[in-house]
This record gives structure tokens, sequence and C-alpha cells, in this order.
């Protein structure tokens, strides 16, 4: 039986063992379940359909703001009636509380059979964003503090905490999910999720069971001085950080629910989650003139070193694969070490955007999405951006900080995380 001792070790790393909280036998867990609040942000009518299916269910739809709907106004309003749904919500006793303890996610998709993950609280005192942050749990991309305030509206009186954030670990023996599978229990949740989202299914991780789960973190904390890099939804992680410091400079008690936040963890080496980078097409541009601007900033540009108008390939790490009029040509280009070609690529492209007002970029996910825009009419281009390497992913944070703002994604778009576990905030 475990005495508490690898619930404190666990603390001392910035882990905390939370109540969750899951849809009660009363609710339809298909209806509560949404993606995160972020994805699909150009295209309502997912929202719309999302709607549609929910109709009058408890879902945590009216928990949350969806980003499409932000530049409609009227975020104070969304906010109240966010909160109000989630105190409706617990005096209804809607939800079942578990036993202290994790929950052991396995999720299979359209793109992949299997992806574990380990839901858990986080200690945010162990939590930076700033540049240059040397915390345990540390950001991969930059944080845009201008993307803050509406998650605060919401998450400054909210009752329930819910996660969208998914953490990484650098575990290649993949240790922490053997001892969370030796761990884990009852099964307390198993369904397929709307929207094509695929198949989820959850097993409760009891406290009593965690002296394996201890070890396994301490191994590898042991190992880095960054244990959690914040995979996606940082900048809700950011958000729930900027609240506990509001509360506690206010007199919050150090126990306080707000110092924590509920997140997924995941092995960045589980083969069921794929990196995928994210590319760039220029729109109200002459390709000649990019070109021209490109070779002026990037020292030592080669262009033209191979054009095919089928499959793209590999894509050097040095450089990028240009799209113009569907043909391809391969670019190289100096790349500072320890850095990524899309480092100084985005800089040259951000002097070119200032200068040249009229031209518009995009940020595209997939190969074959960056081919049709750019056949779809002139004046565009198209760069191709090479894949990360997941065995340097972590020394690149810890030796030179967060990649530039979207470099990569992880999985597809209907891949990202449902809201589904919460946890009480007040």
């Amino acid at each position: 039986m475990n005495d508490g001792n690898a619930v404190r070790r666990m603390a001392a790393m910035g882990i905390a063992v939370p109540e969750i909280l899951i849809p009660g036998p009363d609710m339809d867990p298909v209806k509560w379940a949404v993606i995160a609040c972020d994805q699909f942000s150009s295209e309502k009518d997912y929202w719309e359909e999302t709607a549609s299916i929910v109709g009058n269910a408890d879902s945590t739809l009216k928990l949350i703001i969806p980003e499409c709907y932000l530049e409609e106004g009227g975020q104070s309003e969304r906010a109240d009636a966010a909160n109000a749904a989630m105190a409706d919500l617990l005096d209804r006793g809607g939800l079942r509380k578990l036993p202290p303890g994790f929950i052991l996610v396995d999720r299979s998709t359209a793109h992949v059979e299997s992806r574990k993950g380990l839901v858990l609280a986080v200690d945010l005192e162990s939590y930076d964003f700033a540049e240059g942050s040397t915390s345990p749990i540390r950001p991969t991309e930059g944080t845009i503090r201008d993307r803050l305030p509406p998650r605060m509206a919401v998450r400054r009186d909210a009752t329930l905490d819910l996660p969208h954030i998914l953490i990484l670990i650098d575990d290649p023996e993949n240790m922490v999910m053997t001892a969370a599978e030796a761990a884990a229990g009852e099964t307390v949740y198993d369904f397929e999720l709307m929207q094509g989202g695929g198949h989820i299914s959850g097993r409760h991780v009891p406290a009593e069971n965690m002296d394996r789960l201890a070890e396994a973190f301490a191994m590898l904390s042991g190992r880095n001085d960054l244990l959690f890099a914040v995979g996606d939804g940082n900048h809700s992680l950011a958000t729930a950080r900027e609240i506990w410091k509001e509360k506690k400079a206010a007199g919050a008690a150090p126990d306080d629910p707000a110092r924590f936040a509920l997140v997924e963890v995941e092995n960045i080496h589980d083969p069921g989650l794929p990196f995928h980078p994210i590319h760039r097409v220029l729109f109200g541009v002459d390709p000649a003139d990019v070109t021209s601007w490109l070779e002026r900033r990037l020292d030592g540009v080669i262009h033209n070193t191979g054009s095919s108008g089928g499959m793209i390939g590999d894509v050097p790490a040095d450089g990028a694969v240009m799209v113009l009029s569907g043909e391809t040509s391969a670019w190289h280009f100096a790349v500072p070490e320890g850095r990524l070609s899309v480092e100084p690529l985005q800089e040259a492209l951000d002097a070119f955007l200032a200068d040249h007002p009229d031209a518009v970029i995009d940020y595209i996910h997939g190969e074959d999405s960056v081919r049709e825009l750019v056949s779809g009419g002139s004046g565009r281009m198209g760069i191709i951006l090479p894949e990360l390497d997941k065995n340097t992913f972590f020394r690149r944070i810890t030796g030179v900080g967060p990649y530039p703002r979207k470099t990569f994604s992880i999985g597809e778009a209907v891949e990202k995380r449902y809201y589904l576990e919460a946890r009480r905030l007040a």
C-alpha cells in the first residue's frame, strides 16, 4: 500500500494528483466532449454542426468560447454564459467525481491506431512561459500575450478546469506509460468522439498505485531539467498561470485549486504522435520579387537545384522547397547551428511582408494543400518546410529556447484534444 510517498515525490516535480470529474451516468459523453476551442477557427460550419449535434444536452461546448467567434465581440457575455453553465452543472451534480488519481487515455483516429496519454494536474509554480525560462515546465513555441485576455475572462471566475492542454515528455523507453498501464484499473469512459475525432477510452489510475509512476517520472526528471514541454494549448496553460498569479497576489492559499491545471501528458516517442511542419503560402506577390528578396536576405541561397511537378519528396533540413505554379524547387541556405531553417526564413518573410503591405501570408498544414492553394490563382507562392526531428526536440528547447511560431503541429486537426475530463476550481 502506498503511504503517500509517491504523491509527495511527484509534488516535488510539479505533478499533482487531482480528483477528476467525468460525465455522469445520465450524460451522453459523445455530446459532452468537443474539440479544442482553437481548432477550425476559420470554419464556423464545423462549430455550427457541433452545436446541432449537441442540441440541449450537457456539453463542454457551452463551457468554452470557440475562437472562430472571438472577432464577433461579446466576449464578456460569452464568458459569463460559460461560467454560469459551469456553476449550473455543478449545482445539479451532473458530473461524476473519481477518487484521487490520473486517467490513462488511449485514442485511435483515422490516422493512428493508438496514442496513449496520462491526464494529471501540474503545479503552475513549476511553469514559466517567459523568454529564457528554465522552469521544469516550458512552452515549445512563443507565447503571444494578446491571445490571453479572452481566455482569462473565462478562467477568472470559472468553477471548472477543462483542459485541451497537451504536455510532452521525452521518454524513449516509455517508462511512464508502462507504469501507468500496470497501475490502471477501472475503465471510466469508452466511446466514439463526434465529428470524426476517433475512439477514446480512459482507465483510472488510483493514487495508491503510483509508486512505479513516481519512480518513472523521477528518472526522467534526473536526466533533464526540462521535464515537461507544452506541445499544445500553451496559451491555455499561460492563462491558468496568469490567473493563479492574480489570486496568489490577492492572498490565495498555497493549496488553492487555481494553483494547478489539468493536462494530458504524452510521450513524444509514441508512434501515434506524429509531428508535422507548418508550411507557408504567400498571396498577392510576384514570385520573382520574393525569390530576389530571399536571395538577398538568406546567405548562400541556392535555388532551382531540382524542379518537378510530381511529389515533393525529402525537403532539405538546411532549406525549404518552393512551389511555383505547380513546379517545385529545392532551396538551400545558411542556417545557424542549433537552429531550424524556418527561423531565418520567417525573419526574411516578416521583413518582406512589412515592405510589401499588399502581400498576405497563411500557415498551411499539408503539402497537398499548399499545391492546391498555389495552383488556385496568380500571385501565389508556396514554401514547404522540412520535418522536425523528435530525437532533438527537447535538446533544442533547453539549448536554444522555444520554437518560432507556426513551426509544427501535432497530428491532424481532428486529432486535437477534446474537452472531456474536468476538475473543480471552486
